[in-house]
């Protein structure tokens, strides 16, 4: 049975970006027009990014830079203190952010057809990935599309993007909105957060955060982006 599309609890005006304490995580997420596809809303959510950073950091667009390290992660070289994340897909975007602490999200609309993710996950997902997605044929494109953005997530937040092999760890959504990540070892090495969101679809939200420190946790609240009327 497919659960309930998660309700989001908080709102917040892009004018008022909520407080970003330490030991805490924000994620935020905008629907935008369902006019702008593509590289249109590519650009959109891109600018969405450099509003939130600009008063995150309470500076104007123009006194930071955007980079990326080798492998594709962007970050901020004048304020590396401030981690973040973007993702987009569909007519939807999410942004994560924290304080010293790597970050990833992915956002997922659940699309496609069954036998070409069965593929997909036959040749690239964890054997125990595999067995889970196979004992829910009814939703199984839910499942799949949910256990993609997680892998993407935790990919993101590592920093390595799909350079690393998506079989190398297992990350299997659990009840609650949690996913434990194991590495090939069955150690335990990272935790995610993940939930359904609706807008013109249902969609698939996964983030979380990635540190050496196995003790750290951080606590997220999640926020949908509303235009100041």
């Amino acid at each position: 049975m497919i659960e309930p599309v998660a309700a989001l609890p908080l709102i917040y005006h892009c004018d008022s970006l909520p407080e970003l304490k330490v030991g805490e995580g924000l994620c935020l997420i905008r629907h935008f027009e369902h006019s702008l596809l593509g590289n249109m809303l590519r650009q959109q959510a891109q600018c969405w990014l450099r509003q939130v950073l600009s008063r995150c950091l309470s500076v104007t667009d123009a006194q930071f830079t955007l980079a990326r390290t080798p492998q594709g992660k962007p970050w901020l070289p004048d304020f590396p203190w401030l981690r973040f994340n973007l993702s987009h897909s569909g007519t939807s975007a999410a942004i994560v952010l924290c304080r010293g602490v790597n970050v990833g999200v992915d956002l997922e609309r659940i699309s496609g057809k069954v036998e070409v993710k069965k593929a997909i996950a036959c040749r690239f997902f964890h054997p125990d990935e595999q067995r889970w997605l196979a004992e829910d044929e009814a939703h199984y494109l839910l499942r799949f599309t949910r256990l993609w953005s997680v892998k993407e997530a935790w990919l993101k937040a590592r920093g390595t993007g799909l350079t690393q092999s998506l079989a190398g760890f297992c990350a299997i959504p659990q009840h609650k909105g949690i996913a434990q990540v194991f590495d090939h070892n069955e150690e335990e090495i990272g935790l995610l957060h993940h939930r359904l969101i609706e807008n013109d679809g249902v969609y698939c939200l996964a983030y979380g955060a990635c540190s050496p420190l196995k003790d750290l946790s951080i606590r997220w609240q999640v926020y949908v982006h509303q235009a100041v009327s």
